[in-house]
């Protein structure tokens, strides 16, 4: 991990430990301990507690009674909640032939991304530009921690689906009815493929829980 000397140490501790979160790097239920992280990060443990707090504010870390924070846990139906199509059906009256060129690019950097790590990030990039034209700022903004909480469940889907090439499908048919102005078929589109993955990741979160449960017990 790298050590943090810049200005800005709380938003750059911030980024680190939401990046190792979002990968898998620590997992949900894992206790942040302080004394750990703040050696690790070459930092005092009060800029590391102000990072804590802001994490716990975007839902990524909850304080435990007798644990303190610890990498926060969704529910089934939590991670179901975190997919939204709203946002889709504003965007698409209103989307250029660049934006739609831009969406297109990352999905051709998802198709050769040998490393599964790097679809988290690109995947948010691809619904972000999606959704920039909807003109909604403030939600566009939240967007960013909506993904940061799916993706690190994402991430597990892909590694355990290894389901490429429907993904990269669904994004060039969401592409595809973006450019026919077809709000109601992008919409459903977009639906189809937000309950095929969530349906997925579901399964395989559940499986690794009862797995990890077998595994406490013996």
């Amino acid at each position: 991990m790298a050590r943090v000397e810049r200005q800005s140490l709380t938003d750059q501790i911030v980024a680190d430990i939401r990046q190792q979160i979002v990968s898998g790097a620590l997992p949900e239920g894992m206790p942040l301990r302080q004394e750990r992280l703040a050696a690790e990060l070459g930092v005092s443990r009060i800029p590391l507690r102000e990072a804590i707090g802001r994490l716990e504010a975007e839902g990524l870390v909850t304080s435990v009674m007798h644990k303190g924070a610890v990498v926060s846990t969704l529910s089934l139906d939590e991670i179901r909640e975190l997919f939204e199509t709203w946002l889709f059906s504003l965007a698409i009256p209103r989307m250029t032939e660049s934006d739609l060129q831009v969406a297109e690019t990352i999905t051709h950097e998802m198709a050769n991304s040998p490393i599964v790590e790097h679809w988290a990030e690109l995947n948010f990039r691809f619904h972000e530009s999606l959704y920039q034209s909807s003109n909604r700022s403030l939600a566009l903004k939240l967007l960013r921690t909506v993904h940061d909480n799916a993706n690190r469940y994402v991430n597990l889907q892909i590694a355990v689906a290894a389901d490429v090439e429907q993904e990269l499908m669904d994004h060039r048919n969401l592409i595809a009815f973006a450019r026919l102005r077809d709000v109601e078929g992008g919409v459903a589109a977009l639906r189809e493929h937000i309950e095929r993955v969530a349906d997925g990741l579901v399964d395989a979160i559940a499986e690794s829980r009862r797995a990890k449960s077998r595994e406490d017990v013996a």
